[in-house]
C-alpha cells in the first residue's frame, strides 16, 4: 500500500469518528452506518480498503439498509477499492454529493484568519464553548441550517456519541447566536464540522472569526493539522477555506440506490 493510500485510509477512519452512527455493523473492514436517515455520512457504507471476502457482500449490505427502511448509500473516496464506483454505477446506484477533503496547518490557518480579521469589525462578537451539544447550541444549529425540529434528538445523539476530544462553539452578537461549529481532536488532527453562519451575517467577517475560534481551540487541545469536508459545489465555502491556507488533498462522493427490493430479497 502506497503512502497516499495509507493517508486516505487514516483520514477517512479519523473523519468517521467525528460523526458516529447510531448503529454500526461490519463486513470485513467496511463499516455499515445507520442513523434513521439523518445525514448521508451517518447512513452509509464507509468503503475503505479491499473488497469484502464474501462474494455476497452487496446483497448483504442492501439487506442491512432495507431492514431499516433506508436506501443503500456508499461513501466512495480515494481510499475505496478500485472498481467499486463503476460496479455500483452498473448496479443502478446514482452518484450524489461530490465533496472535497481540505487540509491546513493549524498554526498557518490561525495566522491567516487573524490577518483577515484585522480589516473586519468583529468587536461585537463573542465566543462561547461547551463540551456537549446543549439545547441552545442544538436549537441554533437547526435554525441556522434550516433543519426540521423533529431531527433534534438524532443530531443530539450523534454529537453525544463523539468519543474524541470535542467542543461546540457559539458565536454570539448581542446575546444572539449567529454562527456555530464543532471541533473534534484526535491525535494531531482537528476535524471541523457543522460550520454555519447566519445568512444575514455572511460577508462580514463572521466566518473568519468562527474559523479562528475553531482553530485556536484545536491548537489548545493539541492539534497541529486540521481538515474539513465541504461540498464541492459550495464555491463560497471552498474559497473561504483556500484563503485560510486549506488545500484539497482528495475527494469523495456517494453512490445511492433507493429501490432495494430486487437485490435485498435475493
Amino acid at each position: 500500500m502506497n503512502d497516499s493510500l495509507l493517508f486516505y485510509n487514516a483520514i477517512d477512519t479519523i473523519a468517521s469518528n467525528t460523526w458516529p452512527a447510531e448503529t454500526t455493523a461490519y463486513i470485513d473492514n467496511w463499516q455499515l452506518r445507520a442513523t434513521r436517515g439523518i445525514t448521508k455520512r451517518a447512513n452509509s457504507v464507509l468503503a475503505i480498503g479491499e473488497f469484502p471476502h464474501s462474494a455476497n457482500w452487496l446483497p448483504l449490505i442492501e439487506q442491512f439498509y432495507a431492514d431499516k427502511g433506508l436506501p443503500a448509500i456508499f461513501h466512495i473516496s480515494d481510499a475505496s477499492p478500485s472498481g467499486l464506483d463503476g460496479l455500483l454505477h452498473a448496479q443502478g446506484y446514482a452518484i450524489d454529493l461530490p465533496c472535497l477533503m481540505m487540509f491546513a496547518s493549524a498554526q498557518e490557518a490561525a495566522a491567516a484568519a487573524q490577518q483577515k480579521l484585522m480589516s473586519r469589525d468583529v468587536a461585537a462578537l463573542s465566543v462561547e464553548w461547551v463540551t456537549e451539544a446543549d439545547e441552545e447550541w442544538l436549537d441554533a444549529f437547526l435554525m441556522l441550517e434550516k433543519y426540521k425540529e423533529n431531527s433534534k434528538s438524532d443530531y443530539k445523539g450523534i454529537c453525544n456519541r463523539i468519543s474524541e476530544t470535542k467542543g461546540f462553539v457559539k458565536i454570539k452578537k448581542a446575546d444572539r447566536i449567529i454562527a456555530v461549529g464543532t471541533a473534534v481532536v484526535q491525535d494531531e488532527w482537528a476535524g471541523f464540522l457543522n460550520v454555519v453562519v447566519s445568512e444575514e451575517h455572511r460577508g462580514q467577517g463572521v466566518a473568519y472569526f468562527l474559523m479562528h475560534a475553531l482553530t485556536a481551540w484545536s491548537i489548545k487541545h493539541g492539534a497541529a493539522q486540521q481538515y474539513l469536508q465541504v461540498v464541492s459545489t459550495n464555491t463560497a465555502a471552498v474559497s473561504l477555506y483556500e484563503k485560510l491556507g486549506y488545500q484539497t488533498k482528495y475527494g469523495y462522493h456517494y453512490r445511492i440506490k433507493y429501490d432495494l427490493r430486487p437485490l435485498a430479497s435475493s
